[in-house]
């Protein structure tokens, strides 16, 4: 019985060895992102208005941010030049919801019950 005592050990300690490199290499692997899981009720957007191409910096006009891209839920959208997009009243409170109005240009709009699309 003695024999096997340092076998089993050292297959142990092997085996121990190979499943911390593989977990550690998984790590280190990019997570895929979740898939969106669509719920009942409805979601409030992400809305996105950004100076496409760039980043702010600290010199004399380099923290100016003149948008050229508004994206909804990380999908870029066609809107007018002329036609300004309006954030309405916010406050400091965290879980303020905001209200923003967009002009959009659209290909198509369904007015429908969800059946019949």
């Amino acid at each position: 019985m003695n024999d096997y005592l340092p076998a089993v050990l050292a297959w142990l300690a092997a085996l121990t060895g190979i499943a911390l490199v593989w977990r550690g290499g998984r790590k280190n692997k990019p997570r895929p992102k979740p898939a969106l899981v669509k719920t009942d009720q409805p979601q409030a957007a992400v809305i996105e208005i950004v100076e496409k191409g760039r980043a702010t910096d600290n010199t004399t006009g380099g923290s100016v941010i003149i948008p050229n891209d508004v994206r909804i839920n990380g999908q870029s959208l066609l809107a007018p030049r002329d036609s300004p997009v309006i954030v309405h009243e916010m406050s400091t409170d965290p879980d303020e919801i905001l209200n923003v109005t967009l002009t959009l240009f659209a290909r198509r709009v369904v007015i429908a019950a969800e059946d019949d699309l």
